[in-house]
């Protein structure tokens, strides 16, 4: 069966009192060939009104899920409706010259456009984060530089959970945390004497690195006189 020409579309758009029984079938096949264009259900249900067909129970149903105000479609089938002014060749064109996507195509366009923006939000959360973290603990330690380590230097690790121990502690050098890691923290305070005070701790916990630490320890010396 033939779809609806456009010059009969457009009449029957203008002037829907000219639907009759013979273009039912006609309208039927536009809605096939074309089924999101809401005006062919509302012209269906007008013309199985005029036609007092059986048709009608089925029809304006459908015209109802599709037209943009149900209130119109009542006054279109009630005929209390006001001509249309306005020639609908342009729509009907633009109509059969764009192709259908798939339902396929479709779903897939909808979850791209769905992940990536989500993606995206979910890292610059994290980058949020990370970046209040950081200035968290640059505003706290305000003193505190990156820690530069040498090839000779102990790597660093540091018990945040543990205490320095009082200097008249009974633990062997007084209990405290002597790392060359904490020792360069203490510079980085302005606590040279500290410092100092652990390298050489340092000579006597690791005899097998006395020479580096002797150096550093003379190097220390040497910039505060």
């Amino acid at each position: 069966m033939t779809i609806v020409d456009k010059e009969t579309f457009s009449r029957l758009v203008k002037d829907p009192n000219d639907l009759d029984i013979t273009v039912i079938p006609k309208l039927e096949a536009t809605i096939k060939a074309f089924p999101y264009c809401q005006i062919s259900y509302s012209l269906l249900a007008k013309a199985s009104q005029l036609s007092d067909t059986d048709q009608l129970n089925d029809s304006t149903p459908k015209a109802a899920a599709y037209a943009l105000s149900r209130i119109a479609l009542q006054q279109l089938v009630e005929g209390k409706y006001k001509a249309y002014e306005t020639p609908v060749e342009h729509e009907i064109a633009t109509i059969a010259e764009e192709p259908v996507p798939k339902s396929e195509d479709i779903l897939e366009i909808i979850e791209a456009k769905e992940v990536k923006p989500s993606q995206a939000s979910l890292i610059s959360e994290l980058q949020k984060k990370q970046q209040q973290i950081i200035q968290g603990f640059i505003k706290n330690n305000p003193r505190m530089g990156p820690i530069r380590q040498d090839a000779n230097a102990e790597p660093v690790s540091l018990d945040l959970t543990g205490r320095v121990a009082q200097s008249n502690s009974s633990e062997p050098f007084g209990g405290g945390i002597e790392t060359e890691a904490f020792a360069k923290i203490l510079l980085r305070q302005g606590k040279r004497d500290k410092a100092i005070d652990i390298y050489q701790k340092l000579i006597l916990k690791k005899p097998e690195k006395k020479d580096y630490f002797a150096k550093k320890l003379s190097e220390l010396i040497h910039n505060q006189s």
